[in-house]
């Protein structure tokens, strides 16, 4: 990342270039500003609004100047460092005196510098009145300090402005140098002090040979002069000033030099690559509303600072095109900055922590705090509250849901976008929510570069388990060369934690946290995207570990050949026979071994065995009756599903059972189970085989309807 900016001026050369071209009008204006020694003053003023570049035409300027080949003393005076308004006209000339003598040691200087100090003592004892020349001040000192009339009358003398004044001219004239002298900043004075140097420079210091250049605001300059009951302001400064030049209008082009060398010294990467569509969307942010906002140096430069803080926190986590956006918003509209960020619910209809679940519709949310928006939109312009507005409904479309919102993705999160709750989250906090997972993070995860086992470990306990599988889905195409030991890599670990096992012990509700559907929709989206489909499914069923999870997969392959015709299959009908070969016996296994008893996914597979072959699940349960008994049929076959109400149930009647198990014999067999030792589970379990009624495994409690 490149130096922040502190709003410093170029000053030209190779390290500090004119990116907007202005070294010719500078230069035309330093051979305005050569004087002969002999000529009369003269009073150049630079106009321009703040932030436009004055000082930096300023430096140019004195480069110009100093390259002439009569080139002149330049007086640099800084009115910022006056100690008071009444003290202003003394300091000036006492800084005029020292930088004279400083650049030309010659005897004419060092009297001349002498005659401006002793010119300038004269205004320590004048005490102004705004609006008269200084010679036709009161002098206060004088008939406060003296009772008789010849002592009034020598003081008097003393105080000779004209005759004093006389002499410092003669001085200069034989110093036989042009001399120019450079007032910058006077509109960031206050208004007695800006009052204070207009009259400097026309009755106090305008000796022949002396050029004066002065900066400034002319609409700040037209104000102050009517706080000081100066009628007719405009021609009031052409009294003083004889020619008056406003800077060079910035052009479209000289906007975009500065911006484009900003952004190629942001970063070394390429910083919209990570995100769909970012790179066309900054160009339309850019093309659309930054060049119709950020309209002088100074302005580009805060954006810039801004922007360069954003990334050095959130890059990578937040698309590009939105932190340029918000670092628009920043610069120009920083009340709508603060109100986005203190009321978030008005641009994405939801608010950053949980302090209140907001049931209306997002939508309907923002649209209720349109009138609270308008209100701090009509602050401005026309054209820029146009601009502004329309800004803010490219990021938040829900603030624009009717208009036309440029590369709109239907994934906002997977984009980046600060429309999505985490994204802004991140972009006004400057970190990862608790139980937010960065893009790196994940990226990291699915190229191995970080420990995959210890990475998902961390997960769980961070509760992050939700964003995990969101992050994992939305960058479920990067994970093609190795999915398979990703993949495995999360089940090894999931199938057996405390959260999946749970979750499989709870009620079954659409708010519900439930880990194993995320873990089957990231496998799902992982094999659409993989190259070899087949070859994944294959590795997925071949596994016991994973059997659980490799009867859903071909589960949902048996669909898209057979059911659902909307959905492009992923293996062929001639694939699907060998893999149900292959599963059968790795769901086998899996139970007989009873690798997932623990986990309540036991009879998650026995169905899963049943779809693939009755045969098989058939005969596989009369073996475990013959050798194991009833019960540990009833494990096997005893969750047959879950409801919001008490959760898991058993329910073993003659139409889901029928054609596997006689039921009959299953019946006589339980008959002579002493159910009450039994868990209570397998007690449900029992007495649905018994009566085949709905039990839940919980607490047993039976559901007669």
């Amino acid at each position: 990342m490149s130096k922040y900016h502190n709003d410093q001026p170029i000053k030209g050369g190779p390290y500090d270039p004119d990116l907007l071209n202005r070294a010719n009008f500078a230069n035309h204006l330093a051979d305005i500003l050569l004087l002969k020694h002999d000529e009369d003053c003269l009073t150049v003023s630079l106009e321009g609004e703040w932030g436009y570049g004055k000082t930096s035409v300023i430096n140019l300027v004195k480069g110009a100047l100093n390259e002439k080949e009569s080139a002149p003393i330049i007086v640099e005076y800084n009115p910022w460092l006056a100690g008071k308004p009444e003290s202003l006209i003394q300091d000036f000339l006492l800084q005029f005196a020292s930088q004279l003598n400083i650049r030309d040691k010659s005897d004419d200087a060092l009297k001349a510098a002498k005659e401006l100090i002793a010119y300038s003592g004269l205004f320590s004892a004048a005490k102004f009145i705004p609006g008269a020349e200084p010679w036709a001040s009161i002098v206060e000192k004088v008939f406060s300090g003296f009772g008789s009339a010849s002592k009034k009358i020598a003081e008097l003398k003393k105080l000779d402005l004209l005759g004093r004044k006389k002499k410092v001219a003669s001085a200069i004239e034989n110093i036989k140098t042009p001399i120019v002298v450079i007032i910058d900043d006077i509109d960031r004075l206050t208004p007695s002090e800006t009052f204070q140097v207009l009259r400097l420079v026309k009755a106090v210091a305008d000796f022949s040979g002396t050029a004066f250049l002065l900066a400034f605001d002319p609409k700040y300059l037209g104000a102050v002069l009517d706080k000081n009951d100066i009628v007719n302001a405009p021609e009031y400064i052409n009294k003083i000033i004889q020619l008056r030049v406003p800077l060079p209008v910035i052009s479209e082009i000289g906007i975009n030099e500065l911006a484009n060398a900003e952004l190629e010294d942001l970063s070394d990467k390429k910083l919209t690559d990570l995100f769909e569509n970012d790179q066309e969307r900054l160009s339309w942010i850019y093309h659309n509303y930054f060049k119709n906002l950020i309209k002088n140096p100074r302005e580009l430069k805060r954006f810039f600072n801004y922007l360069r803080f954003l990334l050095e926190q959130v890059e990578g986590q937040v698309c590009f095109a939105d932190l340029f956006s918000l670092s628009i918003i920043a610069t120009k509209a920083n009340f709508m900055y603060e109100h986005i960020k203190l009321t978030p619910e008005a641009y994405i209809g939801r608010r950053f922590s949980n302090d209140g679940l907001m049931m209306d519709k997002a939508e309907e949310v923002v649209k209720s705090f349109e009138n609270e928006r308008n209100e701090l939109l009509s602050k401005f312009c026309e054209s820029e509250r146009k601009l502004i507005n329309g800004l803010i409904g490219d990021i938040f479309p829900l603030v624009d849901a009717d208009g036309f919102i440029p590369y709109s993705v239907s994934d906002t999160d997977a984009a980046g976008r600060v429309s999505a709750p985490q994204r802004l989250h991140i972009a006004f906090h400057y970190k990862t929510p608790v139980g937010y997972i960065s893009d790196q993070e994940i990226l990291q995860f699915i190229s191995g570069d970080t420990d995959r086992k210890e990475f998902i470990d961390k997960v769980l306990t961070d509760n992050a388990d939700e964003r995990f599988f969101e992050m994992m889905r939305n960058y479920s195409s990067e994970c093609k060369e190795n999915n398979f030991d990703i993949l495995k890599s999360i089940y090894d670990v999931f199938l057996k934690s405390k959260l999946l096992i749970s979750s499989l012990e709870g009620n079954y509700g659409f708010m519900e946290k439930d880990p194993y559907r995320q873990i089957i929709w990231l496998t799902n989206k992982v094999i659409s995207e993989s190259e070899n489909k087949y070859e994944l499914i294959r590795r997925i069923i071949e596994s016991e570990e994973i059997a659980a999870i490799a009867g859903d997969v071909l589960s949902k392959a048996r669909d898209q050949l057979f059911g659902n015709r909307y959905e492009t299959p992923w293996i062929s009908e001639g694939q699907l026979a060998v893999l149900d070969k292959i599963f059968q016996n790795t769901a086998v296994t899996a139970l007989t071994k009873k690798t997932f008893i623990e986990s309540h996914l036991e009879s998650h597979i026995f169905y899963d065995l049943k779809r693939s072959s009755k045969e098989k699940a058939s005969e596989f349960v009369s073996d475990v009756l013959d050798n194991e008994g009833v019960v540990r049929v009833a494990e096997i076959i005893g969750n047959t599903g879950s409801d919001s109400t008490n959760g898991p149930y058993a329910k073993i009647d003659e139409k889901t059972f029928g054609e596997i198990i006689d039921l009959d014999i299953l019946r006589e067999m339980a008959e002579k189970i002493k159910i009450d030792s039994q868990p209570v589970h397998v007690q449900a379990m029992l007495k649905s085989i018994l009566y085949g009624k709905k039990y839940y495994l919980r607490d047993g409690a039976v559901r007669d309807d």
